[in-house]
């Protein structure tokens, strides 16, 4: 059965679950266990949404589609910050408006469709012979590229819960 994804709006911060992901095989499991069981969501997305940006983001970092434009100042600024990134992320970033209008869909993304572009995103991450540099970070090796989607992917994931 396709999973159903209740967006619920919350002004205060958004109820998360604990995860911890080791491996890009850990989001994987995770994302279609969520996929086969009604979810909401906590935050302003849907679940459908929320895997589209995933799919987006991961496209983005293995070279098949181009990212947002990074000004200098803050590609400076994220080799301060990439290694708390690199351990844990926190909801609450705004994106910059054209970051947000590659990454995020503005419309509803159905779950079922979401999910099929997560799987191929992931696939084409995976077996990426090399990874083109991170379009924030610059230059990164594979496990820390991995280790990004990781803290990336349990953030998102975080604000989806199984209905109740």
């Amino acid at each position: 059965m396709a999973a159903q994804s209740k967006q619920k709006s919350n002004q205060q911060k958004p109820r998360q679950r604990e995860l911890k992901f080791e491996s890009i095989d850990e989001i994987a499991t995770e994302v279609e266990r969520l996929a086969a069981i009604p979810v909401e969501t906590a935050g302003e997305f849907s679940y459908g949404q929320i895997l589209e940006h995933l799919s987006r983001v991961l496209d983005v970092v293995a070279g098949q589609m181009p990212g947002p434009t990074v000004g200098l100042p803050m590609r400076m600024l994220a080799r301060l910050i990439r290694p708390i990134l690199l351990r844990k992320m926190s909801p609450g970033f705004k994106l910059p408006a054209g970051a947000q209008a590659i990454l995020w869909p503005e419309t509803e993304v159905d779950t079922q469709a979401g999910l099929s572009h997560f799987r191929e995103a992931i696939d084409r991450f995976q077996n990426a012979d090399t990874l083109p540099p991170h379009p924030f970070f610059g230059p990164m090796t594979r496990a820390k590229h991995e280790q990004l989607q990781c803290r990336h992917c349990e953030l998102h994931l975080s604000l989806v819960h199984p209905a109740a």
